[in-house]
């Protein structure tokens, strides 16, 4: 990675850091060039708006999520087992940078969460593929979603144990339809 590489990382979790820890509204260019420890000319030759540093972010998350689930590929029995395992998996990595991430996007440009719903669209779509468009297979991605954004949002009305029974469930089935 070079440095320049290395600068975007930076700026990124900057950014994500502010989003998490003073709220999606709070993103700023002034905020994360502080964050960041660049001054707001530095910030600016990386990403010249702030519209362009909330597409990075999100971009950045899609990137992450699919560069995990791609590991699962090589080593599941099906899209939807490595799917499911992937979901699971990047959820636990995660803090509320994610659903910060994404609210700030929402909250600036409905627009920026293109490439989120492009990227969904597209895993959903080969998954389904791959089992013959199953109403099952669609409930398991439906319910792994909403498993995903209830646990990042804090809003979930299930335990920590049933949340896990419920993976663990959908994991199994999701071998057996293999």
């Amino acid at each position: 990675m070079n440095k320049a590489q290395i600068t975007v990382q930076q700026i990124l979790q900057a950014a994500l850091a502010v989003a998490a820890e003073k709220g999606p509204g709070k993103v700023t260019l002034d905020a994360v060039a502080q964050a960041s420890g660049l001054s707001k000319g530095g910030l600016l030759y990386h990403f010249p708006s702030k519209e362009a540093l909330l597409s990075a972010m999100v971009q950045f998350l899609v990137d992450d999520a699919e560069q995990n689930r791609q590991q699962f590929v090589a080593t599941e029995s099906s899209k939807l087992a490595a799917f499911l395992k992937a979901r699971e998996c990047f959820t636990q990595q995660l803090s509320s940078n994610t659903a910060m991430a994404i609210l700030a996007a929402a909250a600036e440009q409905p627009a920026l969460l293109k490439p989120l719903q492009q990227h969904n669209r597209k895993v959903f779509n080969d998954i389904l593929a791959e089992h013959h468009h199953s109403p099952e297979v669609m409930s398991l991605l439906l319910v792994s979603e909403a498993l995903t954004f209830h646990q990042l949002l804090n809003i979930s009305p299930l335990t920590p144990e049933q949340h896990s029974q419920l993976e663990n469930y959908m994991t199994i089935r999701a071998q057996e339809l293999s």
